[in-house]
């Protein structure tokens, strides 16, 4: 059996390259290794574009970056210091309603 015949359209369609041109927080993975030691973060950066009414991974690994020191630089960035505060609240928050926290002592932050 023969193929079937390819012709050559008068009014060819062309699609522009693709462009991932924003940034998307995959995964965000903060750490501290030691009690009372420092901590950082990974953070997985995806590209990606908007498609329609959905967006569209790149074909490509995630970009992977380290910031570490996040407690060092909170006591002289207040954006930082802020952000570790507003994690630990929430924290807190959710560890005390699965029982696992407590939240009536004087300070949280402090073990005994």
């Amino acid at each position: 059996m023969s193929d079937m015949p390819v012709m050559h359209s008068a009014k060819p369609l062309s699609v522009p390259a693709a462009v991932y041109d924003k940034l998307w927080v995959k995964e965000l993975i903060v750490s501290c290794p030691t009690i009372g030691g420092d901590a950082e973060a990974r953070v997985f950066l995806q590209r990606f574009r908007t498609v329609g009414d959905g967006a569209e991974e790149a074909p490509e690994a995630p970009t992977v970056m380290t910031v570490p020191g996040i407690l060092s630089a909170a006591s002289s960035d207040p954006d930082m210091a802020e952000a570790v505060a507003a994690i630990m609240r929430y924290v807190l928050k959710e560890a005390a309603s699965q029982g696992i926290a407590a939240t009536d002592h004087p300070d949280p932050s402090v073990p005994d």
